[in-house]
């Protein structure tokens, strides 16, 4: 694994040379995907995935933070996409964001280990993470949730990026957003300002608007690594086994969803 300052950055420069040329939204054609939620600092889980057999690996975000192994999982991550650029899609997290590594660790783990400096190296890679997957034009994958204005998938080509801090309301949203029984539509969350809850009415819309079938997102725990909403037109995955729970990821296979547990 490459440590050295010297060694990073030039696998950032290799990183961001891919990701400038697949934009904020990447569409794919797989018959077999493998997509995997949070994993914060998990490299065990990371490694288990990239070892396994798949067509493509798709990654939710949240790469680092609050996990032991934040800098390996990151790293990993990275050498995996330069080595197998169209094998493995890395979607940008809330925590792929300065304003989140200086509070949940990640920003305190390089500094020490790798000197101050070595962060903004990170973070320009993060600026450039897409936004948004869809594969075989039917399965809408995002991390957090849809945006509230919003309606058609093309708009999301249109969202200011890269950005380091993100500050664009769509993207942030994207990044942030939550699914809820409570409301039909969209309305304020507990996560801050920003951010927002949406319901099954405001899915189903944005879905049939975009002739797609179902939301795969991760950002929440939930308590047996996955979880079903809206009557399987939403599906959270959550993949780090530091939360107490059993780490999930779905599987696509000639476009039925199958979980598994890692």
């Amino acid at each position: 694994m490459r440590t050295s300052i010297n060694e990073i950055k030039s696998l950032a420069n290799e990183m961001i040379h891919i990701l400038e040329k697949e934009g904020s939204l990447i569409k794919i054609e797989t018959n077999d995907a493998l997509i995997v939620g949070d994993t914060h600092g998990d490299v065990d889980t990371t490694l288990d995935v990239l070892g396994s057999e798949a067509e493509t690996y798709i990654f939710l975000g949240d790469y680092v933070d609050r996990g032991p192994y934040q800098i390996e999982n990151i790293i990993e991550l990275m050498q995996f996409k330069i080595q197998h650029p169209r094998k493995i899609i890395l979607l940008r997290g809330n925590h792929e964001t300065p304003s989140m590594n200086f509070g949940y660790g990640f920003y305190d783990v390089v500094s020490k280990r790798l000197g101050r400096g070595a962060y903004g190296i990170f973070v320009e890679v993060f600026a450039y993470l897409p936004l948004v997957a869809i594969i075989n034009n039917k399965f809408l994958l995002m991390h957090g949730g849809i945006p509230e204005n919003i309606t058609k998938i093309e708009e999301i080509e249109r969202i200011r990026w890269p950005e380091e801090e993100v500050t664009d309301p769509a993207a942030f949203q994207i990044l942030w957003n939550d699914p809820t029984y409570y409301v039909e539509e969209f309305s304020s969350s507990p996560r801050g300002v920003g951010a927002r809850v949406f319901g099954r009415r405001a899915l189903i819309r944005f879905l049939q608007n975009n002739d797609l079938e179902i939301l795969i997102r991760a950002h929440e725990p939930v308590p047996k690594g996955c979880e079903y909403m809206f009557d399987k037109k939403l599906l959270t995955i959550f993949s780090c086994r530091y939360y107490g729970i059993e780490p999930c990821a779905a599987r696509i296979i000639n476009n039925t969803i199958k979980i598994e547990h890692l």
